[in-house]
């Protein structure tokens, strides 16, 4: 009888121990791809290098300037876990930008002509611009307004 308790004990625990390795593997693919540019990789990588690896491994790469006393990025950044938001972006690469180093560094946002928070910028291999949008591009910042207008903003060949 002991026997028979043991192995239903083992059993579930394997089960138990298979489905959380499932979910801490769905988990790690639904999440949105950040480097922050000037943080973490500040002269590690210059930003045309970043793209370009970005490219290379099938992703999009998207300059975010953000500023973090805009009210607009906190919320865009609060909806990265949102469901409809890890849709639209996936396959992205969110290259964020903070503007006050920015200005204080290589000012990137002064050659995309950056004059709104948050704004999202796709450049080429070269640094050329392709697109570029900002927050006003949506009413209210919720996921629900943000994601058809990023995964719109996205639909494009490099």
């Amino acid at each position: 009888m002991k026997k028979v308790k043991f192995l239903k004990l083992v059993s579930v625990y394997t089960i138990v121990v298979l489905f959380s390795a499932i979910i801490v593997s769905f988990k790690s693919d639904s999440k949105i791809k950040q480097i922050d540019y000037y943080l973490n990789n500040y002269k590690k990588s210059s930003l045309l290098d970043i793209v370009k690896k970005e490219l290379s491994n099938k992703r999009k790469p998207v300059l975010y300037f953000y500023a973090t006393w805009c009210g607009p990025c906190k919320q865009f950044k609060k909806s990265l876990t949102d469901p409809l938001m890890i849709d639209a972006l996936k396959d992205v690469t969110l290259i964020m930008i903070d503007a006050d180093i920015d200005a204080k560094n290589e000012n990137i946002s002064k050659k995309y002509q950056v004059s709104a928070y948050p704004n999202y910028v796709i450049i080429d291999s070269t640094g050329k611009l392709l697109k570029q949008i900002d927050g006003g591009a949506w009413d209210e910042n919720i996921p629900k307004n943000m994601a058809p207008v990023l995964k719109d903003f996205l639909n494009i060949k490099f």
